[in-house]
């Protein structure tokens, strides 16, 4: 869906957008969404930060713990 909607930019470049449209065949409507999708698509590529989870070799499984081996029973 599409709204309408007013702004000001640079005057060039507007003529560079203008410009850049007709050797595209496409409209400056089209250049201008184009963009704005692209930039937001780039930051919120770089707030989405990789987790990386550091392993270690403990040398013996620990997949096969009770909670007896980690507590005594209560007194």
């Amino acid at each position: 869906m599409l709204v309408r909607t007013s702004l000001r930019i640079n005057e060039n470049l507007k003529r560079i957008a203008e410009q850049k449209a007709l050797n595209m065949h496409i409209t400056l409507q089209d250049i201008f969404n184009d963009a704005l999708a692209q930039y937001l698509e780039h930051d919120a590529q770089k707030q989405a930060k990789k987790i990386v989870f550091k392993t270690h070799d403990l040398g013996v499984p620990l997949d096969n713990l009770k909670r007896a081996d980690y507590y005594s029973e209560p007194k």
